[in-house]
């Protein structure tokens, strides 16, 4: 049997242990390195899913997560309580930072907590194809009167345009619309027709 020279041993185990403390030494090295980028993590509430608009946020739709403070928005909420039970304004998803303006003040629900500040919230018949609408969507109302009313003027034209819509019926979808729009809609329901188009938001 072969003798092991205690020189050798000591080698190798002195290799192993500086090649071990170069490899820790590298990775604290570019632990410190990101968190001089990203910064220190932070406790921050985060979506477990997505929630639709309109959507209340339920007890498991959120918890709180670290994340790198560089990667947290200005406005995010201060705990998962400030979020839980308010209706979703506008869509949130899976593994986002949940932030104040995507959701409606505590008390508000249903159309109210959507309806935006300024405007009012009209009803108007869409018909069969009010089922293929969701609230957040955009919409524009175009009136249709009579040709004989008004001979050699356009019968169909817009009466609101890029309106929120804050709530969906089976036959009927609630809008909001400014102040003098919700005028004109309610004119042209009572004397004309009115069809309701999906339309691009307006960035």
């Amino acid at each position: 049997m072969l003798s092991r020279s205690p020189l050798t041993y000591w080698v190798v185990v002195g290799g192993l242990a500086l090649v071990t403390t170069l490899a820790v030494s590298g990775l604290l090295g570019r632990a410190r390195s990101e968190a001089a980028r990203y910064g220190s993590a932070k406790p921050v509430p985060v979506a477990t899913r997505d929630i639709a608009v309109g959507a209340p946020v339920g007890a498991s739709d959120v918890e709180v997560r670290s994340l790198p403070a560089s990667l947290v928005p200005s406005d995010a909420m201060g705990g998962v309580d400030q979020a839980r039970g308010r209706v979703v304004l506008v869509a949130v998803f899976a593994g986002q930072a949940v932030v104040r303006r995507q959701l409606a003040p505590f008390g508000l629900t249903g159309a109210a907590a959507l309806l935006p500040a300024g405007k009012q919230g009209i009803s108007v018949s869409a018909g069969p194809a009010a089922a293929k609408l969701s609230k957040g969507d955009t919409v524009d109302v175009l009136a249709t009167f009579d040709p004989a009313t008004a001979p050699g003027k356009e019968p169909t034209f817009p009466v609101a345009v890029a309106s929120l819509t804050i709530d969906v019926g089976s036959d009927a979808v609630t809008i909001a619309v400014d102040p003098e729009e919700a005028k004109r809609v309610a004119f042209a329901i009572a004397h004309g027709a009115v069809t309701v188009v999906l339309s691009s938001p307006v960035r």
